[in-house]
C-alpha cells in the first residue's frame, strides 16, 4: 500500500523520476581547474616607498570606480608595530 500522501502528490505532479548523475561527457569542453591554475596571473604589486604606493593605490582606485577592476580580497592587520592591509583587485583588460 503506497503513502496517500505520495499517492496525492503523483496525481498532481507526476511520478518523480531519480536524478541523473552527471557524466564526464557533460562536461567536455569546460575548463577545469587545472586549466585555470595554468593561466598567467596578474603582477603583484609591492611597494615600500610613500610616494610611490599613493600613485599605485590612487591609479587602482580609479581603475575600481570605472568599473574595469574588482576587488577579490582584502586583509588587515594590525600590531604593536606596524599596520598592514593588503587588498588583492584582478583588473580587466579593455
Amino acid at each position: 500500500m503506497m503513502n496517500p500522501l505520495l499517492q496525492k502528490y503523483e496525481e498532481l505532479y507526476g511520478k518523480k523520476e531519480k536524478p541523473k548523475l552527471p557524466r564526464i561527457e557533460d562536461y567536455e569542453g569546460e575548463e577545469t581547474f587545472a586549466d585555470e591554475l595554468k593561466k598567467p596571473k596578474p603582477p603583484i604589486l609591492k611597494s615600500y616607498d610613500l610616494d610611490d604606493l599613493k600613485a599605485s593605490f590612487q591609479q587602482v582606485a580609479e581603475q575600481l570606480q570605472n568599473d574595469k577592476a574588482q576587488v577579490v580580497s582584502m586583509n588587515m592587520e594590525f600590531g604593536d608595530h606596524m599596520n598592514k592591509m593588503t587588498f588583492e583587485v584582478y583588473v580587466y583588460k579593455p
